[in-house]
């Protein structure tokens, strides 16, 4: 029995087949990672929602996000939590007049010892893309709650259009749902009110 090498035309064959095996295993791969990436920035927004819902059941004063040092922003602001002075921020703005007790009742139902995992460097709460999440309350779209939002994967608020902005959330629901058509949402971002 002859042995006969591989021809040219052989060898580019399982080489194309080795590449398009390739490409579906990285895209398979990658639609995996965002879909994990969004459901840990749903966990964390559910998270926050509770915590903030709690803070104001409790009464603590300086919840509100939509005030005039905030216009630029549509009212949204992030979160941070400065556990080096026991401090919860809106922005730059310090929450409630005993911030200890606000900190450790906000720390308690977010799960302090697990918050390190959605935190930035500068103690503000991050999506799992490592973006900032901003809150506004009183919410444009939870009348009396909060607004939570993510800007997702692309890290563009609203509709990719290349209209939204990418800092400031958009506070029409058309930059979020097609409300011609079917009302399908139009945009990756992740919030607690779509």
């Amino acid at each position: 029995m002859k042995k006969y090498p591989l021809t040219l035309v052989e060898i580019m064959g399982v080489v194309a087949l080795i590449v398009i095996l390739m490409v579906i295993a990285i895209g398979a791969y990658s639609y995996a990672s965002d879909a994990s990436k969004e459901k840990a920035t749903t966990a964390t927004i559910t998270r926050l929602n509770n915590a903030l819902a709690t803070l104001n059941d409790q009464g603590v004063a300086g919840l509100r996000t939509t005030t005039t040092g905030n216009a630029g922003t549509n009212g949204y602001v992030p979160v941070k939590f400065d556990a080096d002075n026991k401090k919860l921020y809106f922005g730059s703005t310090g929450i409630g007049e005993d911030a200890e007790a606000v900190f450790q009742l906000f720390a308690r139902n977010m799960d302090a010892d697990n918050i390190d995992s959605i935190l930035d460097k500068d103690g503000f709460i991050v999506d799992g893309w490592g973006q900032q999440i901003l809150i506004r309350f009183p919410g444009k779209f939870n009348r009396g709650g909060f607004d939570i939002i993510s800007a997702g994967s692309d890290g563009v608020f609203g509709e990719d259009d290349g209209s939204a902005s990418e800092t400031v959330p958009p506070v029409d629901k058309e930059k979020y749902r097609n409300i011609d058509g079917d009302g399908e949402i139009i945009c990756d971002d992740v919030t607690n009110f779509l």
